[in-house]
């Protein structure tokens, strides 16, 4: 009898979520068969970017501009690391990693239709001077997340907006 209403309220929840609405974090479904990308060749956003339009099988990356229904242009890409914390002797306990990506979305040729946004993102890393090279590992691991939410928060701004 226990599992029966176990399964039941599992049910009832299930049912509630799929009727309000409820998708998950970084679902979307681009509305263009074409996309033109102008990205730095050691652009992380544009290379993640690329690589999410690539897996979704109905959209494709065009060379020219012309032959686009929109357009992503990644204007500028930046990671800087700042002082967060410092000890009670003056040596640093903490960073903060501050990546900061500029980009541009619109529709083709359009450049009427063109918004830019900017996305600010932000983590904290403990420093330590005995294990630099694993705290520069980390570091790089941390900077490779924010371009991968970065690039999905791109994705899904050009989604929802009606250009």
């Amino acid at each position: 009898m226990r599992k029966i209403r176990i399964k039941l309220l599992f049910l009832v929840i299930a049912i509630t979520l799929s009727s309000c609405g409820f998708k998950l974090k970084g679902s979307y479904e681009i509305p263009y068969q074409t996309i033109y990308l102008q990205a730095a060749g050691e652009s992380r956003v544009g290379r993640i970017i690329k690589r999410q339009i690539q897996r979704k099988s109905n959209i494709e990356i065009v060379q020219t501009l012309s032959a686009a229904e929109a357009t992503i242009n990644i204007l500028e890409e930046v990671s800087t690391r700042a002082v967060a914390v410092l000890s009670n002797v003056g040596s640093v306990d903490e960073y903060e990693l501050i990546y900061t990506v500029r980009y541009r979305i619109g529709q083709g040729q359009n450049s009427s239709s063109m918004q830019e946004g900017q996305i600010v993102l932000r983590r904290k890393i403990t420093h330590s001077d005995l294990d630099i090279a694993a705290k520069s590992n980390e570091e790089d691991v941390l900077i490779n997340d924010m371009a991968s939410e970065a690039a999905t928060g791109i994705l899904v701004r050009l989604s929802r907006t009606k250009i």
